[in-house]
């Protein structure tokens, strides 16, 4: 199946939220996202630089400097609050893709290794893993394909930066936010 970005995703939950998410900041989200899974799929690895550059007239390129891969967890994030949201299965496709390639470039004997250029497919990963790609890298990949998710992003959970699901509390919803939030006497 070829992603493209006219994919009509069917949402998970018609809250409130989500026609918002998809009436404002649908079109801006996907073509981000769809920026992010780019930068992994037009390197020979299949791995995005630590960042790139857009060209005027021309297309991205790996930055000055920054061809490297850390093993960063915010793509695959991405992919997994896309899919969330909206039910579209090309960001799960996506997100497939970006962890076939980590798998296949970056793993070493003990675990996995950032590489120092994406565009290398002959080099090794060097021996050192930040803890951040088993707490929040992997974490979003497994969540992204666990059909049994408990995570609600909706209605139950955020995530903290580390990438924890917290639990949202009931007295925090409108009504509750106003209470806490203004001044008795």
């Amino acid at each position: 199946m070829s992603a493209t970005m006219d994919s009509h995703p069917t949402p998970k939950d018609t809250s409130p939220l989500l026609s918002l998410t998809q009436t404002l900041f649908a079109p801006i989200l996907q073509a981000l996202t769809y920026t992010c899974y780019q930068m992994y799929a037009r390197m020979p690895t299949g791995v995005s630089p630590e960042k790139v550059q857009f060209k005027e007239g021309k297309d991205f390129v790996p930055g000055l400097g920054a061809t490297h891969y850390l093993l960063r967890p915010e793509a695959l994030e991405s992919m997994f609050i896309l899919y969330h949201l909206t039910g579209d299965p090309v960001y799960r496709e996506w997100g497939w893709e970006m962890f076939s390639a980590i798998e296949r470039y970056c793993r070493t004997n003990g675990g996995y290794g950032s590489l120092k250029d994406v565009r290398k497919t002959y080099l090794e990963p060097d021996d050192k893993m930040e803890s951040f790609f088993l707490a929040e890298t992997l974490k979003y990949a497994y969540l992204l394909f666990d059909p049994e998710t408990p995570i609600d992003l909706l209605h139950k959970h955020v995530f903290n930066t580390e990438a924890h699901p917290m639990r949202t509390f009931p007295a925090m919803d409108e009504e509750g936010a106003k209470d806490l939030l203004s001044v008795k006497t």
